[in-house]
């Protein structure tokens, strides 16, 4: 029974998180996210009360994912620009399996203030110890002379900015369901990916 339930409420989340990012918060109805995953109307309710606790739980199932992307490549003792090099791929990496969430998060903070203040106080927050730990390894690099001093808050919108363009860019010449074993877009990531860590280390380097 145990093992029953958990499917469904996988493949609701599967189906909710498809449809959220594909059409937004608004157009989408509970109707479709349960057709989609295969299940009555009243099941998607039992399981999920409300289609806000459906967003909710994709937000925050989507920063762990993340976070645990990045506890990975910082929890070593690597030199810190290697670490950084694992950290910006890393995120990008995250964003090859997520091409379409920067839009979608764009979009929901931009239509809807709740959701944004959903975002900013319980989203957010889930990563700060981690972002903590990467500002006192930058602090301490900068304070050994080893890197040009720069605000670090500046470093992750610089890193954010240059990952996140990419897959912007990417759905104007590429579409983004059908072309992902496609060598030009894989060719196309794999240079974004390479040039952005040399742009954001090479930043940081002192001539």
């Amino acid at each position: 029974m145990e093992v029953n339930q958990t499917n469904t409420e996988q493949s609701i989340l599967a189906a909710a998180e498809q449809i959220f990012i594909q059409k937004g918060f608004a157009a989408t109805r509970c109707m479709e996210i349960a057709a989609a995953a295969g299940v009555n109307h009243a099941m998607l309710h039992y399981y999920f009360r409300t289609k806000e606790v459906l967003f909710n739980q994709i937000f925050e199932k989507k920063a762990a994912q993340l976070l645990n992307f990045f506890v990975k490549a910082f929890d070593s003792d690597l030199p810190f620009f290697e670490k950084l090099q694992i950290g910006i791929e890393t995120h990008f990496d995250f964003l090859v399996e997520n091409p379409r969430l920067p839009l979608f998060v764009f979009r929901e903070i931009i239509q809807s203030q709740e959701r944004k203040q959903f975002i900013l106080q319980q989203v957010f927050p889930i990563g700060m110890e981690l972002l903590k730990q990467i500002e006192r390894a930058f602090n301490k690099e900068e304070k050994k002379g080893g890197v040009r001093p720069v605000k670090f808050f500046d470093l992750l919108l610089n890193i954010g900015s240059l990952n996140v363009f990419a897959f912007v860019a990417a759905q104007i010449f590429f579409d983004m369901e059908k072309d992902r074993e496609n060598p030009e877009y894989q060719k196309f990531l794999n240079a974004r990916k390479k040039n952005n860590v040399e742009i954001i280390i090479n930043s940081l380097k002192i001539q």
